[in-house]
């Protein structure tokens, strides 16, 4: 094609993009959207845009219509299939008719991004509501539409979240599926600019499971029974794994835990959100006993890295939003010598999305190591655990022996029970409801005699632990001459047996460091260091904790 022709093309299509208008007797086709709990109805504006087109002299092709669909995604499904038409080599209408620019999207930049390659294609885009002059000025009214229209979804959802927070205050649930053992009842709590009752949900005890509920508190906080164990006896859940998450819920303390933050406001002071199960104090021995039951491994991943404190460290900046993002270590590409902590977030999704600067490793781990060393691994504060450990061992052991004793006893009376219907099937033959008697009795004493041995295990373990000052101070030398100048691996393992968990922040980290059992035993095996106190033996099972605690390192 010659030169002149070619330019000729550049400029009608140019002039094709430029059209804020069409003509009469112009086919377009009409989009048009609905989102969740609009008042507006998707048949008032098929209505209205189909007499809008008509008083134009427009010829409607097609309509391409989202119900109950937000206007910030992407991933609407006739508004894809539109575009996808719309990137035909053939152009099959002239323009495309919306009833607002609100409704082809809310976000401004992917509204600028579809409106703009349409109109490369030739496309003519006109809407109903909104005005927008034909001329030079028309880019810098519809910019400023599209910047409205985010602006009014941002301005939705923070009124949203304030109303929500408001009505936690006031001790109302914000709205979903209550936990399980509680229901809501509707309250009036004020009214609404109009004159009407406004509702409040306050959450009450579920009379149907409220019984089973306290049971399996029960269970957890007496005998540390097992989720399955549980679950048989209450059949709260559909399945054993969803007590996880019942265990670890504040709310059956009483205490709503919502957008990281702790209602009622002065839930210290032993005010309620709403009638509790259990109280803070039961709460945490729940949890204590929950730990106990854990099998704490290290990803393969970890063991192979050869980063300090990989594993250990999350994000302050994400764990303040509610989300627990680990901080993961990474080479620098460009100087392969230099190294950073990253917050997850940024390595996965955009930067802006997390405002935690990285950090150079070197940096985070020394002040990691000076700190456990400085303020924990010293041998006042060894002796002091120590001590506290012993006479916690030592309060222990004679109420276990009650335990012991007394779980003998009730697997003897359950074991006589079974025993006595096996003689009954045999006199009168085998029945449903004797089958189902049989059933519980020997679960029942299942359950019990893995209890037992349980208790013993534990009483097993209760041997006296390193004592003398001499035998702590040699201790506390081996353990930080492996920290300083040991390998990487035994670093790793050794720091893990001090160091609960590291949280990150912009100017600072929280170090969460705690003794148990397991931590004051040898040291044989850490890049060859002999621990002087080798007759201190292996704890596998910890009583009662919480004596190590945090420390703000800057």
């Amino acid at each position: 094609m010659p030169r002149y022709k070619l330019t000729q093309k550049w400029k009608n299509d140019k002039e094709q993009q430029r059209r804020w208008e069409l003509p009469p007797g112009s086919h377009v086709w009409c989009y048009l959207r609905h989102s969740p709990g609009d008042n507006q109805t998707i048949d008032s504006q098929k209505s209205g845009m189909l007499q809008w087109c008509e008083q134009n002299g427009w010829i409607v092709d097609r309509m391409f219509i989202d119900e109950a669909v937000e206007g910030s995604r992407e991933d609407r499904e006739q508004f894809q299939e539109m575009m996808s038409l719309s990137r035909q080599d053939v152009r099959l209408v002239d323009g495309i008719a919306v009833w607002s620019f609100s409704r082809f999207a809310r976000d401004q930049l992917d509204s600028q991004f579809y409106k703009a390659e349409l109109r490369k294609r030739g496309y003519v885009i006109v809407s109903k509501i909104d005005d927008v002059p034909s001329g030079e000025m028309a880019p810098i009214y519809e910019a400023f539409i599209d910047w409205k229209n985010q602006r009014f979804l941002e301005d939705l959802s923070a009124d949203v979240k304030r109303g929500l927070n408001f009505t936690v205050e006031q001790g109302y649930w914000p709205g979903g599926v209550a936990p399980r053992g509680y229901r809501t009842e509707k309250e009036v709590f004020g009214r609404k600019r109009n004159g009407e009752a406004r509702y409040g949900l306050r959450l009450v005890k579920d009379e149907s499971l409220a019984e089973r509920v306290a049971l399996a508190w029960q269970m957890k906080l007496r005998d540390n029974a097992s989720y399955e164990q549980i679950h048989q006896a209450t059949r709260i859940y559909s399945n054993h794994q969803h007590y996880s998450t019942f265990f670890s819920n504040l709310m059956y303390a009483g205490v709503f835990v919502y957008h990281g933050k702790r209602y009622p406001a002065d839930w210290e002071s032993g005010h309620f959100f709403c009638e509790p199960y259990v109280s803070l104090d039961d709460f945490m021995r729940v949890q204590v006993n929950r730990q106990q039951r854990e099998f704490t491994t290290t990803s393969p991943r970890v063991l192979a890295s050869h980063f300090l404190l990989s594993g250990l460290v999350t994000c302050g900046h994400c764990l303040q939003g509610g989300q627990k993002v680990t901080v993961t270590a990474r080479v620098d590409k460009r100087r392969p010598d230099t190294s950073w902590y990253v917050c997850g977030v940024k390595l996965r999704q955009r930067g802006q999305d997390c405002t935690l600067p990285r950090v150079p490793c070197w940096l985070l781990e020394e002040a990691i190591v000076d700190s456990l060393i400085s303020h924990a691994l010293t041998p006042e504060y060894v002796m002091r655990e120590v001590t506290e450990a012993q006479r916690q061992l030592d309060e222990r052991r004679p109420h276990l022996d009650a335990e012991i004793a007394h779980a003998e006893q009730e697997a003897a009376e359950q074991e006589a029970a079974v025993r006595q219907l096996l003689k009954l099937i045999q006199k009168q033959g085998l029945s449903p409801v004797l089958e189902d008697e049989y059933e519980r009795a020997n679960k029942q004493h299942a359950h019990r005699v893995a209890q037992i041995n349980a208790l013993r295990n534990e009483a097993k373990q209760m041997q006296p632990l390193i004592s003398s000052d001499a035998d702590v101070q040699r201790y506390v030398r081996d353990i930080r001459s492996v920290l300083l100048t040991g390998e990487t691996h035994a670093r790793q393992e050794l720091l893990r047996r001090f160091v609960r968990g590291i949280t990150l922040y912009a100017d600072h980290a929280e170090l969460e460091y705690t003794f148990r059992l397991p931590t004051l035993v040898p040291l044989g095996g850490f890049g060859g260091v002999d621990s002087p106190t080798q007759s201190a033996p292996t704890a596998a099972r910890t009583p009662v904790y919480g004596f190590g605690g945090h420390r703000s390192v800057h």
